[in-house]
C-alpha cells in the first residue's frame, strides 16, 4: 500500500503547490475516501504530512526571499493559539459531524476560488 502513498502524496504536493490550496484539503478526502481513515485520523495524518513539506517550502521560498520573516513570526504564534483550540474542538466534535463540517468548507473554498477566477478572467463583470 506504502508505493500507492508515494506517488499520491506527490501529486497531492504538486497540485497544492501549483494551485496554492492546503494539502489537507486534497489528502484528508484521499485518506477517508480512498483509504476508509476515519475523519480525526485522516485530519490528524494529514498533519503530520504538512510538516517536511511546510520546511522544504519554506526553505525554497528563503532561498529566492520570497519569506517576510517577521510577518510568518507573528502568524506562527497565533497559529500555535489557534491550533490548540481547533485541536480540542475536533475532537470533540464526533467523527460524522467533523466530516460534514469539512464538506462544507472544500465546497466554501472551491466556491471562493470559482469565482475569484471568473472575475480575474473577466475583471468588467
Amino acid at each position: 500500500m506504502w508505493l500507492l502513498l508515494v506517488p499520491i502524496g506527490v501529486a497531492v504536493g504538486a497540485f497544492s503547490a501549483a494551485f496554492g490550496v492546503g494539502g489537507g484539503l486534497l489528502m484528508v478526502p484521499v485518506l477517508v475516501l480512498g483509504y476508509g481513515l476515519d475523519q480525526h485520523a485522516a485530519q490528524g495524518t494529514s498533519l503530520v504530512v504538512i510538516i517536511p513539506t511546510a520546511v522544504v517550502g519554506a526553505v525554497a521560498h528563503h532561498r529566492r526571499g520570497l519569506v517576510d520573516w517577521r510577518l510568518a513570526l507573528f502568524m506562527a504564534a497565533g497559529g500555535l493559539l489557534g491550533v490548540v483550540a481547533g485541536s480540542r474542538l475536533a475532537l470533540a466534535t464526533d467523527a460524522e459531524t467533523l466530516q460534514t463540517v469539512f464538506g462544507l468548507v472544500v465546497i466554501a473554498a472551491g466556491a471562493r476560488l470559482a469565482v475569484q477566477g471568473n472575475r480575474q478572467r473577466h475583471p468588467t463583470r
